[in-house]
Formats: C-alpha cells, sequence, structure tokens
C-alpha cells in the first residue's frame, strides 16, 4: 500500500507496578511503544501510514488483531524471538523504567520499505541505528525525529538512565525537519535550566521541540523561541501523548508544510489521547479547529 507517512519504531509490552496511597497494583503485557500509540490517530487523518516494527513471538495475538484493522494504516512487523519489554516502577510523585527484554533491530527490515512523504523515527531503546536514519533521509521529504531511544542507557540494575552524547545525537539529527525532546532530556543535552537557555543551547539546524507536560511546549522556528499553551484537559493517563504529539505534527506538516499549524494539530491530538487510560483509535473531532485555539496561545520567547 502507498502511504504518506512511515512510522518506525518497536511495539512495546509494559509491565507496570503501583506504589499509591499504601497500596501496590500490578498490570501485565499492556500494549504501548510509539507505533502503537501513532496508530491511533490515523483513523482520523485524510493520510496514511504505514507502522514499521519488531514484536517477539511472545507478542499477543489480540493486539496484532487489533493493528491490523485500524483504518488508514497498514501495520507491517517482523518477528524476533522477544518482544521489547519494560517494567514501570511507578510512585506518587517519581517513576522508574527498566528494560527487560529487547526485540532485534529494526534496521534490515526497514529498508525493505518504500519510502513515502513523511518519516517519523521514534526508538524506545537503540532499535534503530544511523542506517535507519540514512534511509529515511533518503526516501523521504519531511523527517520527524524523537530523541528518547537515543538517549537512554541502562545502569547495573537494567535501569533506563539518560546519556550524555551531543555529538552523536547532533550527527543523527542533523537533516531532520523536526526534533523532539522531553524537558528532562533536553535540559540534559544543553545542561541548562531556562527555557530560552535550553532553545538556543539545542542545535539551531532545524526545528526543535521541548515538551512540557500539561503546560505546552517550547520550540524553534528560524533562530526565534516560542511556547504553546495546552489547552486544559482532565488528564486520565498521559502515557504515549508524546508519540501522538510528534505523529500528529509531522502528518499535518506533509499536508501543510505549514509548521506552527502542524504543531498546534499535534497539540490537539495529544491533549485527547491524555484522556483515554487504554490505545485506542482517537474519537472524531474537529482538531483543525481545536488547534487554531492552540495557536492563541502563542507566546515568544526573548
Amino acid at each position: 500500500m502507498k502511504v504518506d507517512l512511515n512510522i518506525i519504531s518497536h511495539a512495546v509490552l509494559d509491565d507496570k507496578i503501583f506504589f499509591t496511597k499504601g497500596e501496590k497494583k500490578e498490570v501485565k503485557n499492556q500494549l504501548g511503544g510509539p507505533v502503537s500509540f501513532a496508530s491511533t490517530i490515523f483513523p482520523v487523518l485524510s493520510i496514511k501510514g504505514r507502522c514499521i516494527t519488531t514484536v517477539g513471538i511472545d507478542f499477543p495475538k489480540e493486539y496484532l488483531e487489533y493493528f491490523l484493522q485500524i483504518k488508514n494504516c497498514c501495520f507491517e512487523y517482523d518477528f524476533s524471538e522477544k518482544t521489547t519489554r519494560f517494567l514501570h516502577k511507578i510512585y506518587e510523585n517519581s517513576r522508574s523504567l527498566y528494560l527487560m527484554e529487547q526485540a532485534s533491530k529494526l534496521d534490515e527490515f526497514v529498508t525493505k520499505f518504500p519510502g513515502a512523504k513523511g518519516c517519523l523515527i521514534s526508538p524506545v531503546y537503540h532499535e534503530v541505528t544511523s542506517k535507519t536514519v540514512e534511509w529515511a533521509y533518503e526516501e523521504h521529504d519531511y523527517i520527524g525525529l524523537d530523541v528518547q531511544g537515543f538517549m537512554r542507557g541502562l545502569d547495573t540494575n537494567n535501569k533506563v538512565v539518560l546519556l550524555y552524547n551531543p555529538q552523536i545525537l547532533s550527527e543523527l539529527t542533523n537533516d531532520a525537519s523536526f526534533v523532539k525532546y522531553s524537558l528532562k532530556e533536553a535540559q540534559h543535552y544543553t545542561q541548562k535550566k531556562s527555557y530560552l537557555e535550553i532553545l538556543e543551547g539545542l542545535p539551531s539546524n532545524n526545528t526543535q521541540i521541548v515538551t512540557l507536560g500539561g503546560e505546552g511546549l517550547l520550540f524553534s522556528n528560524n533562530e526565534q523561541y516560542y511556547k504553546l499553551s495546552a489547552p486544559s484537559r482532565i488528564e486520565i493517563d498521559p502515557t504515549g501523548a508524546g508519540d501522538v504529539l510528534v505523529s500528529g505534527i509531522l502528518s499535518k506538516l506533509v499536508e501543510t508544510d505549514d509548521l506552527e499549524i502542524s504543531i498546534a494539530f499535534g497539540m490537539a491530538l495529544a491533549a485527547e489521547k491524555i484522556q483515554m487510560n487504554r490505545i485506542q483509535p482517537l474519537a472524531s473531532n474537529d482538531y483543525m479547529k481545536m488547534a487554531e485555539t492552540i495557536l492563541e496561545s502563542l507566546e515568544k520567547l526573548e
């Protein structure tokens, strides 16, 4: 199937342990990962997407069946011995993430597919290398890149920790249309704290997006720096909101070539996601109208 947007990442199985209010609650085999959350936006889009991933033979069949019935999205997967699996330990004011299993790398599988107008590269833990990044740059007009999987390392207990590797990261992201960081990742990369210093410290050759959770996001455009506020929503589960955000931004960018409206459109989709506690297609709404309202909060940082 000819598509407009390729999404590259691992699908993930998450085990979660909640330590809240003196209680312990466990959840096993919860579906996650960037391709899983990205797939939720295509039923409300006019463009078509392809999610490219690797899963293990332990991946639940019901999840595969879910992916295969998603409107406007082609789900392409290769089998590996294991599925990428994380353990989340979630406390009232903090959380820790542990890598328990990892599926095989995506490089050889990815490059079997044709390019498209846009491509999102969003690794969760080193499943793509410079080979996939080079293929993406050669075969696509617009590239969105989420740095999370490139900035992750492990301590001796397999706990995920942030790596400080600005030179490697700069090389991988050099030709991307936009690069997305969480606030913690951007602070770690730049060793800065204030919003303006962070944006000034990130590479200036492309658009940098720094997410601020419920506060909104920061972004750069032609060496100018801006903040957009997130719409007020009742937050049920923020997991995957960043994946929905970057997928939404890129989906609108390949249609319009308009950076600001594309960022606001991605924010509108992410605002819908946080109101859901499980992976499912987003509800049909006027997301462009929501994006226009979000743009009214545009603030220049100086």
